[in-house]
């Protein structure tokens, strides 16, 4: 009889622990070590279970809904180790899963909770409210920001539009200086331009010392010494 219910209990178990078992010939002493080491794992599953509940947080990009079903997932996962939580106790927990930005409703919600006990009827319902009035507020604070944004575009584009007009306007002017200063004899110091009239011919961009007009009417020999200063 002995070797039977030992045969029949080596039947069902998993392959993972049979090795930890498998010199046991008494069936009552199989069947206490198969129970040790299950409440074991049932333990640690608990521990790992409610670690990840308590750790369990509303992050942004996840809507409310799909916070509340991960929630409820691993309540009912913690459920089926033997560790059942009262309602009572899940709503605090998925209170405190919430982020500071929502302290508001948590603080509102705890305060009103009839005889200071809340509900998971009460939270879901809380937090789905929440989520409504938050994504209209925001849209509806995207429509005035766009609006605005688009009525006091027009006049800063058009002064933006105005001021390069006026900037290319002054650049072209100044190239047009520039090169009419080229032509009529305009000298580089040092990589600097000389800003300023010759005093022979009038010129803007060069001293008489470099004056094509004052040098074509000096003598050949004079052109080496004259170094009179505009």
């Amino acid at each position: 009889m002995n070797r039977k219910t030992v045969a029949q209990i080596r039947k069902w178990i998993d392959h993972s622990v049979f090795h930890h078992v498998a010199q046991e010939q008494s069936a009552y002493t199989l069947w206490e070590k198969l129970g040790s080491m299950y409440q074991a794992k049932t333990a640690r599953n608990k521990t790992l279970l409610m670690r990840r509940l308590v750790n369990h947080k509303l992050r942004g990009g996840i809507s409310v809904s799909e916070h509340t079903s991960q929630f409820q997932d691993l309540v009912n996962q913690l459920s089926t180790t033997g560790w059942v939580l009262k309602d009572e106790e899940q709503a605090i927990l998925l209170l405190s899963s919430l982020p500071d930005s929502w302290e508001t409703l948590v603080v509102t919600l705890s305060n009103s909770a009839p005889n200071g006990k809340v509900t998971m009827q009460m939270v879901t319902d809380a937090l789905m409210n929440e989520e409504a009035r938050r994504k209209e507020a925001g849209t509806e604070q995207s429509y005035a920001f766009v609006s605005e944004t688009n009525r006091r575009g027009g006049g800063r584009n058009g002064g933006r539009s105005r001021g390069r007009g006026r900037g290319q306007g002054q650049n072209r002017g100044n190239s047009q200086v520039r090169g009419r200063s080229q032509e009529r004899g305009m000298s580089c110091e040092n990589n600097t331009w000389f800003e300023g009239y010759c005093n022979y011919c009038g010129n803007y961009g060069h001293r008489k010392r470099d004056c094509r007009k004052f040098l074509r009417e000096q003598p050949q020999t004079s052109q080496n010494t004259s170094q009179e200063d505009g």
